[in-house]
């Protein structure tokens, strides 16, 4: 409890006056690598670190990391992680090599990241299956949640449904689908549609064009508050749509039924490692399946027992730490 915790960060100064630790800019090598001299451990995660679908530099850049913190004497924990997809063949042999060499120990947030490092060749980090580090954030108190409700003129009390959507390859082809979806669920299960911007700088145009043209009342949520406020807002609702995967956690963490729209393989892989199995991709997405697919999670209370179950699984982390 009394040691001293340096996080890598974009934005260190405000980092520090949030959280009340040291940080140092994410890309300012030399006083990283002069810190990590006098560090005991090292924490690579959460999230799809090893992956090399969003950017090969991504890849490099946290492999170099974990080497480095091991050459200056550190024990090395991936925390919480997924892995993958990493497809070059070449990434698949760097990964493979860096992690059993540098790395001490793995925590995966789902068993399909296993199956990938097993195929890709890991076998020396001590690896253990747990769950995702968000799933323990707790909400913001009621008098924050109903402040950012109202906020975006949304009345705090009432049966609401949450699209949590973001840009992918074919989403606007699948535009209407979803508003068929939100028009389903207004006029037959009598919810009212939220739209909510999980990420700042994307997602608010994603929702507005969404939201574009609907034909029932709906609500914005352009402005997305800190992870608590969100997760606030996230147990208002009755059911959460969602293609964004930590409105996905962060809902399953408040046992709020669910249904899943799979843009990425670690959306479905989350969604099958905790039992849920209300979810279509994106590619194959039609207002027909996806209004059954509301219907079904419409029909289903909160599941205090899966939140507990998470919540044992995730303490694996801690646990695990080297």
């Amino acid at each position: 409890p009394y040691m001293p915790i340096t996080v890598l960060s974009r934005q260190p100064m405000r980092t520090k006056l949030t959280y009340r630790v040291d940080a140092i800019y994410t890309f300012h090598f030399f006083q990283w690598n002069r810190r990590m001299c006098h560090t005991k451990l090292y924490i690579s995660g959460g999230g799809s670190l090893i992956q090399d679908v969003t950017s090969r530099r991504s890849l490099w850049y946290y492999l170099y990391n974990i080497r480095q913190a091991k050459r200056h004497h550190n024990k090395v924990l991936m925390y919480g992680c997924g892995i993958g997809p990493v497809i070059r063949e070449r990434h698949r042999k760097l990964a493979a090599q860096t992690l059993n060499r540098y790395v001490d120990a793995i925590t995966l947030r789902e068993p399909d990241s296993l199956t990938e490092l097993r195929s890709m060749g890991v076998e020396n980090p001590d690896t253990r299956l747990s769950a995702d580090p968000a799933l323990t954030l707790p909400p913001a108190d009621d008098v924050l949640v109903d402040s950012t409700l109202l906020s975006h003129g949304v009345p705090p009390q009432g049966d609401y449904i949450c699209f949590a959507l973001r840009n992918w390859h074919g989403f606007d082809e699948k535009l209407p689908a979803i508003r068929a979806a939100a028009v389903h669920a207004y006029e037959k299960l009598g919810l009212m549609p939220v739209f909510l911007a999980v990420e700042k700088f994307q997602d608010p145009a994603v929702i507005q064009r969404a939201a574009e043209g609907l034909s029932v009342p709906h609500y914005l949520i352009t402005k997305p508050e800190e992870p608590a406020a969100i997760i606030g807002v996230l147990s208002r609702m009755r059911l959460v749509v969602s293609m964004r995967l930590h409105a996905l956690i962060f809902a399953a963490g408040q046992g709020v039924p669910l249904v899943g729209i799979v843009y990425d393989p670690k959306v479905s892989a989350f969604l099958k490692y905790i039992g849920q199995d209300l979810y279509l991709d994106l590619a194959e997405l039609e207002d027909s399946a996806l209004c059954a697919l509301i219907d079904q999670a419409a029909a289903r209370e909160r599941d205090a027992g899966q939140v507990q179950h998470l919540l044992e699984m995730e303490r694996i982390n801690l646990e695990t730490a080297p």
